[in-house]
């Protein structure tokens, strides 16, 4: 859970934000972590998965775990020794007016946790090119909004994840029937307000008011 990651990373002597950049700052780590948001696994199938020597894998599972980046989900004894599952961090789902409610820190950890996975999701893509494909869609660009204009944004993303939830459910029930194989498509979306103010609108519609 949230609340362990944000102990172990104090144990750390590291701050959340520490934490999700030296999770995501390694190839392995990154594909470790998409295949911990599937599944739980052993550090001997992660490793044949990812292709890595087990001592390697190991390293960088020990390191996510005292940091909190990843938890056991569970363990078996296997003779003398103790077998572990990893896991990814599990994030309890909010709504909008419930996550309002909580303490800034516990806010910040839920969505490191949330960065972290997702992160790891784009990054693995990109590693193996799904990003430039056709169907792939990349973009990134900030708006100037005002309170209205805010409201009506963040309003409008919640109704497209109600309709991508809604097309997935109409996928898998024409897959049942077609028997076609499904694709997972990653959808990674982020709103929030940027650290600095942007310009950039400003100087387009100033340029564009002076060549008319």
């Amino acid at each position: 859970m949230v609340e362990a990651m944000a102990k172990k990373a104090r144990r750390a002597k590291k701050q959340i934000e520490e934490v999700v950049q030296f999770a995501l700052g390694h190839k392995t780590r990154v594909h470790i972590l998409i295949l911990l948001n599937e599944d739980t696994y052993t550090a001997g199938e992660l490793a044949r998965l990812i292709d890595q020597p087990l001592n390697n894998v190991h390293g960088h599972l020990n390191k996510m775990l005292e940091d909190g980046s990843i938890e056991i989900a569970r363990q078996e004894r296997k003779g003398n020794m103790l077998q572990y599952w990893y896991r990814a961090v599990e994030v309890q789902y909010y709504s909008p007016e419930d996550f309002e409610q909580l303490p800034y820190t516990y806010r910040q950890n839920i969505t490191g946790a949330i960065l972290q996975s997702g992160t790891a999701e784009v990054m693995a893509g990109f590693f193996d090119g799904k990003l430039a494909t056709p169907e792939a869609c990349c973009y990134w660009d900030w708006y100037n909004l005002d309170t209205k204009g805010r409201e009506d944004a963040q309003a409008l993303y919640l109704q497209f994840l109600d309709d991508i939830r809604g097309i997935e459910i109409e996928s898998t029930n024409r897959a049942a029937e077609t028997q076609e194989e499904t694709t997972s498509m990653l959808l990674d979306l982020m709103y929030f307000e940027r650290p600095r103010k942007g310009r950039r609108r400003e100087l387009r519609e100033t340029k564009s008011a002076n060549n008319e």
